[in-house]
């Protein structure tokens, strides 16, 4: 006699849990970084370890298999192969997005907020997001408005 392949059957007194069997959440089997975690894990836990230690700029690194460190700034996206990155390196101040393949993430950590030099590199939160915002109206205020005066004074010139 042969049993059917979807009955589980349960030890006296286990009742089976009611409801769907498959998790609400596609788990990717052998990667532990996966669209799962860059949507729903890793945001929760850098607002958990701000809390813990008290900063508002964190920095967030994800290690990849090639050796390579990428300092997030940002999640752009996400897909079921790839994150989207919004990236800043050390030595280059202007934002990158980088497009990461899951299998090829190999750690990812989050520390406390750096020194004054490496501040680009720090993960954009909720509570930064104010802070930001006056310095980035203050420079477009003052961008076309400033260059104005400079081009009306050399056209006089000539």
């Amino acid at each position: 006699m042969t049993q059917p392949s979807r009955v589980i059957y349960l030890p006296p007194g286990v009742v089976a849990p009611q409801g769907p069997s498959s998790p609400s959440i596609p788990i990717t089997p052998g990667i532990p970084f996966d669209r799962t975690f860059f949507e729903h894990i890793l945001p929760p836990a850098i607002q958990g370890f701000c809390a813990q230690v008290e900063c508002k700029v964190p920095i967030v690194e994800v290690l990849t298999v090639d050796g390579v460190t990428h300092y997030v700034i940002g999640i752009s996206g996400v897909s079921d192969a790839w994150v989207a990155l919004h990236t800043s390196r050390p030595d280059h101040p202007h934002p990158i997005q980088m497009f990461v393949p899951y299998q090829t993430i190999f750690r990812v950590e989050v520390h406390p907020e750096g020194d004054e030099k490496r501040r680009h590199l720090g993960f954009v939160t909720e509570s930064t997001v104010p802070d930001i915002i006056p310095q980035i109206e203050a420079a477009v205020a003052k961008g076309p408005a400033a260059k104005a005066p400079a081009r009306a004074k050399a056209k006089a010139s000539k």
